[in-house]
């Protein structure tokens, strides 16, 4: 295999405040949090109900500083 280009991926950065969101998943757009929910599964169903509106948010868990091990999905 040949080289390949890389791209630079730039990390998203924690909007202020999001600590008011702790133990739920939320999604970001813009630095805004547009939907929350206790699981991903809702989340992923309130992120497509709005539609176009929404294409490009990020989903995250927003840990409780309690947390020790938090795991990402990407």
């Amino acid at each position: 295999m040949g080289k390949q280009a890389r791209r630079k991926v730039e990390p998203v950065r924690r909007p202020a405040g999001i600590d008011r969101w702790a133990g739920l998943w939320v999604a970001i757009k813009d630095g805004e949090v547009i939907a929350a929910s206790e699981n991903s599964r809702d989340l992923v169903a309130m992120v497509r109900s709005k539609g176009p509106a929404a294409a490009g948010a990020v989903a995250q868990f927003v840990p409780r500083h309690t947390d020790d091990i938090v795991i990402g999905v990407g």
